[in-house]
């Protein structure tokens, strides 16, 4: 691995959304971050480093089609959220993603609800409220955990349009 693909590397994990990368090839451990309180281990250079070990070039091109497919999924979810819709909390609380502990959660991610269907029961000044949906959809990412308190209007439920 030269310093040209070294630098390569560098300019596309940069200009990447990827946090941390962790590059480890015959010999050559390379470690990337963007992270402030990221622990360095070694003290040598990595000018140095390179010189010692020789390697074999990763082409840049595998790296580029690694970072594009990486990439592919975030504008597939921007796509996908102008048609979401999403059900809200009503109340203060906590919310229970099911009826008892021993029992199955009202609802999971690919199923679809009707309007009217109970979808999770939120606790309010220990009253148990059962909140169903208001209009029809798949449930496409639940956006709450069993047991964690809400406020009035956060959403708890992503739905796509049906």
């Amino acid at each position: 691995m030269n310093i040209e693909d070294l630098k390569a590397i560098v300019s596309l994990f940069d200009s990447s959304s990827l946090m941390e990368l962790h590059l480890q090839q015959e010999g050559v451990d390379l470690q990337l971050s963007k992270r402030e309180n990221y622990p360095v281990s070694g003290s040598k250079k990595v000018a140095e480093t390179i010189e010692e070990k020789p390697v074999a070039v990763v082409p840049t091109k595998e790296i580029v089609s690694e970072t594009v497919v990486a990439k592919v999924p975030e504008v597939q979810e921007t796509v996908a959220k102008e048609d979401l819709q999403y059900i809200k909390s009503p109340i203060v609380g906590i919310v229970y993603l099911a009826p008892s502990p021993d029992d199955p959660t009202f609802v999971q991610v690919q199923d679809k609800v009707q309007v009217g269907q109970p979808v999770c029961i939120i606790e309010a000044m220990k009253i148990m409220n059962e909140i169903t949906a208001d209009f029809p959809g798949e449930v496409v990412e639940v956006l709450v955990e069993n047991g964690q308190m809400v406020d009035y209007g956060q959403e708890l439920f992503a739905l796509k349009k049906i």
